[in-house]
């Protein structure tokens, strides 16, 4: 009966010998672990100490952001305001004009308004509205033959001569013999042509930028007013006419009354000592086309030169052509 406690001590001391031996290879186990997790942090420390990390929030939002392609730079438009400047254009233009009155050649002066519209790529310039105004100026001098003053000579002769009607007749058709008055006679032509052009379409081409250079085409349409007078540059009474000083007094108000109308006869004194101007006048409409080209000196004037064409209702033409200078805003 002593043997079974004998043996159950020898039993319960190998076992505590067995679980001693298996917690000490545990513990030698966790230490050389340990001994690894703290090589490998100290290789992480250094090579983040050498590489350094992208924030979390950046890597995020350009997982989930699609960032678009640079934009192409482009060079901005006339027509899309620029520090105030929206491609427009005021100016004025000195010109040489050929009358269409078969007159000298003589001055023109314009003013011009020019106001973008559109730019189309496919035309390579831009389309404008242009507005012009412009006075043309000549005189001319050469004889002109008044009807009024053949009138004039026959009733005369008929009511102081009345013996002989046909050698009356002759005089006053000549302005000869004992006619009063000067038939025909030199005089100076004063013309004033006023051409008023509301509405023409204005072309300018834009490809010569980098020459500063810009050439235009104008098409449109206006309405042209002319005013002339003539000037007598003789005395129109005949100084060996058998008239006497009263008789020639009742017939001087008609021609040497200031300049001619119509190069017939002079206005009327009532009309005169109002101030209303003398002459004759005309309207007419017509076609406007015309080209040029400007040379842009700084951002804001250019130089150019400009010349007109305009066409008339009744078959005239009036040419047009000098200098121009512009403002740009």
């Amino acid at each position: 009966m002593r043997v079974f406690p004998i043996l159950t001590g020898l039993m319960l001391l190998g076992v505590r010998a067995a679980y001693g031996d298996e917690q000490a290879d545990y513990k030698q186990e966790v230490k050389r672990l340990q001994e690894r997790v703290d090589l490998l942090e100290a290789k992480m420390a250094i090579l983040m100490a050498t590489q350094p990390a992208a924030p979390a929030i950046t890597q995020a939002v350009t997982q989930n952001v699609t960032i678009p392609p640079p934009r192409r730079e482009v060079t901005p438009l006339e027509l899309i305001p620029e520090i105030g400047k929206i491609g427009a254009q005021v100016g004025v233009v000195l010109n040489g004009s050929a009358n269409p009155f078969h007159l000298n050649n003589g001055q023109d002066a314009a003013g011009y308004i020019d106001l973008p519209m559109f730019e189309p790529k496919a035309l390579h310039g831009k389309i404008s509205y242009e507005i012009r105004i412009g006075l043309s100026q000549a005189k001319t001098k050469f004889p002109t033959t008044s009807n009024v003053a053949q009138i004039a000579n026959l009733t005369a002769l008929t009511a102081f001569n009345p013996t002989n009607p046909a050698q009356n007749l002759f005089d006053a058709a000549n302005g000869t013999g004992a006619a009063p008055f000067t038939v025909t006679a030199v005089t100076e032509t004063r013309s004033k042509l006023l051409q008023v052009i509301p509405f023409s379409l204005r072309y300018t081409a834009t490809g010569f930028d980098r020459y500063r250079l810009r050439p235009y085409v104008v098409l449109g349409f206006g309405a042209f007013v002319t005013l002339h007078s003539e000037i007598p540059t003789v005395a129109l009474l005949r100084p060996n006419s058998t008239l006497s000083d009263s008789q020639l007094a009742l017939l001087r108000q008609a021609f040497v009354n200031g300049p001619l109308v119509g190069g017939q006869i002079g206005q009327s004194p009532e009309l005169q000592s109002r101030g209303l101007p003398f002459g004759a006048g005309n309207l007419d409409f017509g076609l406007h086309t015309g080209g040029g080209v400007e040379f842009r000196l700084n951002r804001s004037f250019s130089l150019g030169f400009d010349a007109r064409y305009n066409r008339l209702s009744g078959g005239q033409t009036l040419g047009t052509f000098g200098t121009r200078f512009g403002f740009h805003f």
